[in-house]
């Protein structure tokens, strides 16, 4: 898993695009915001980048304590978006094995995500992931989640 404990400062010095008080906004409003800010962009990115900041953003309300902020940035001259996810909790973030409980968000993260990661600052952590936007369908491992052209019955 490519799960890495420091990120890497960004090479673009721009601010986030976006950043919200995720008590304040349901999640369904984050992923709104994740399709609003990669206009022109299309298909399988856009998914993949709204499946993981649902995963980020519901794991810091289920496992995490407010206060919780989320920010969506697209770096790299446009190439990646960015999603960090902070909450108040010292747990780590780990991918479990999945149950009828879940433990399904952060396996997903690591297929899509380019890389992952978290960071500990003190008195809370930020949770990050970053999705390749200029080659869709391969941010990560998934080239694209074993893309199947038909289905069993």
């Amino acid at each position: 898993m490519p799960v890495q404990p420091r990120s890497v400062p960004s090479e673009d010095p721009s601010p986030p695009d976006v950043n919200r008080v995720l008590d304040h906004f349901p999640t369904s409003s984050v992923r709104q915001l994740v399709r609003d800010l990669l206009t022109g962009h299309a298909g399988v990115v856009v998914d993949d980048a709204v499946l993981m900041a649902d995963e980020l953003v519901t794991n810091a309300h289920r496992h995490g304590r407010a206060p919780r902020v989320c920010r969506l940035t697209v770096v790299d001259h446009g190439r990646r978006l960015r999603i960090e996810v902070d909450d108040a909790s010292p747990r780590e973030p780990r991918p479990r094995i999945p149950d009828h409980t879940g433990g399904r968000g952060l396996i997903l993260v690591d297929r899509l995500a380019s890389r992952w990661g978290f960071d500990h600052h003190g008195d809370h952590k930020t949770v990050w992931a970053e999705l390749a936007l200029d080659s869709p369908g391969r941010g990560g491992q998934a080239p694209h989640l074993a893309v199947v052209r038909t289905w069993s019955t």
